[in-house]
């Protein structure tokens, strides 16, 4: 394979806000890494922690930052692998390229499983090769499917400039003028032939109250612990926020948002309409306790 530098690498370098916090950038280091094109608008790269990962070079949100950088997200990253263990089951909704699969999948180990879902078919079939590649292929399933609370088929928008948008259609155009949209496969989590899951990720663009509302069994675990996105100018395309706190709340769920220094800080159900866009954790007990 032919050593190629990456077209788009210097978007790289733009300015990052937030998503690359002082307190945490020094955890990944900046040295070389193998990084390989192969064609049809796919490379292999290897990420911080030595996994290998396939990405799609078109995209201009989270692939360019895995080839330059090697991590993404490291705060939330930190948080979440702390919340399960060897031997652990978990699910991971909005699977993408995998960065966060295969972060699961190496601590759950041999005994533990991942069961990874992502709509947008060419992210599912790279994610395939990923875990394949990093010989994962017998803890971690992959499910062309988009998580929701019903099962059937909807319509799903995506973007091959913007890896990271993909969401269950709200309007035309969401990801800009060379929005996709196609007809894919939903399913309830609760549908699925789970092995009493530890932990379920979820970054669905909005989409996170139905795939809660379609995970009720699940959530009825007395230690489940859910990691999510929190938006709620997303989540108000496709619910109704308040309804979603008082459920979680009725379910006895207690709420901690991620901080930038890859801490928990708990936040009380009235103050999360107002929640600026974070990831937070959902558990009935302090999940790092």
């Amino acid at each position: 394979m032919r050593f190629r530098i990456f077209k788009d690498i210097k978007r790289a370098f733009r300015s990052t806000g937030d998503r690359y916090p002082g307190a945490v950038r020094p955890l990944a280091q900046q040295t070389p890494r193998p990084y390989y094109y192969l064609g049809d608008n796919r490379a292999l790269t290897q990420l911080t922690d030595g996994h290998f990962i396939y990405v799609d070079t078109r995209d201009e949100t989270i692939s360019p930052h895995l080839v330059a950088r090697g991590y993404w997200e490291v705060w939330i990253r930190k948080v979440v692998t702390t919340l399960i263990s060897e031997g652990d089951h978990v699910v991971d909704v909005g699977a993408n390229l995998g960065y966060y699969t295969l972060a699961l999948a190496a601590i759950v180990g041999p005994k533990g499983s991942v069961t990874a879902l992502e709509a947008n078919p060419r992210l599912a079939s790279l994610l395939h090769q990923t875990v394949t590649f990093n010989g994962y292929g017998p803890r971690v399933k992959v499910l062309q499917q988009a998580a929701s609370n019903e099962d059937g088929m909807l319509r799903f928008s995506l973007s091959a400039a913007n890896a990271g948008g993909g969401h269950i259609f709200a309007f035309e155009q969401a990801l800009g003028p060379k929005t996709e949209i196609v007809e894919v496969q939903s399913v309830k989590l609760d549908s699925l032939p789970l092995q009493q899951p530890k932990l379920i990720r979820i970054d669905a663009e909005g989409s996170e109250a139905l795939i809660l509302l379609g995970a009720e069994r699940l959530l009825a675990r007395p230690d489940i612990v859910v990691c999510m996105e929190w938006d709620v100018l997303q989540m108000s395309c496709r619910s109704d926020v308040s309804s979603l706190i008082d459920w979680l709340t009725g379910l006895s769920f207690r709420f901690w948002r991620i901080t930038p220094q890859a801490s928990l800080e708990e936040v009380q159900p009235q103050s999360l309409p107002d929640l600026p866009t974070c990831d937070v954790v959902l558990s009935r007990l302090p999940p790092l306790a």
